[in-house]
């Protein structure tokens, strides 16, 4: 039997990345939040999110990645599990694919390979599409259905010395949100 789990997919730059559905809180458009000093450059700020003091971090920066913001920019609101506790925490995204399930006994292990993301932070490398769904093979948004998609370790990724830096410096009362 399959140990299938649905993940919330999504994009930044040509490469497609997944997030535990069940860790999303709700997606938002991008607004500019409120910058905090002495923090990395991919700490963009904290947003209030209903009384809750929420830190955005930019995973395309995290990723050494080139950003920009416009219409499609999101930020995907996240539970993430840190030596603190669980924290609500705002990934930002270049666009906001789909839920897609995907079967973790599957999964293919990440290479050591990439500067962008660490292996550390990844659960493992999922394909998403079928070639012959489509049969359109020219359109490239098509062409790009039949991708790896690599499956993100939000509580490594965030919390590894990004949470307890914020917070150790005394800059941000985290909301449980």
């Amino acid at each position: 039997m399959a140990n299938n789990k649905e993940f919330l997919t999504f994009k930044i730059g040509r490469e497609q990345f997944a997030v535990d559905i069940l860790r999303v809180q709700e997606i938002r458009g991008w607004e500019k939040p409120n910058p905090l000093p002495s923090v990395p450059p991919f700490v963009k700020g904290v947003v209030d999110l209903r009384g809750s003091v929420v830190p955005i971090v930019d995973l395309r920066e995290r990723f050494k990645l080139q950003a920009r913001y416009d219409a499609t920019t999101v930020v995907i609101v996240v539970h993430v599990l840190t030596s603190q506790g669980e924290r609500v925490v705002g990934i930002v995204v270049d666009e906001v694919s789909d839920v897609q399930s995907f079967d973790m006994d599957s999964l293919q292990p990440a290479p050591d390979i990439s500067t962008e993301i660490s292996s550390q932070f990844i659960l493992g490398l999922a394909t998403v599409g079928d070639a012959q769904r489509t049969g359109e093979m020219e359109d490239s948004r098509k062409a790009s259905s039949n991708n790896m998609v690599i499956l993100v370790d939000l509580d490594r990724l965030i919390s590894e010395g990004i949470i307890d830096e914020i917070s150790q410096n005394g800059h941000m009362p985290f909301g449980n949100g």
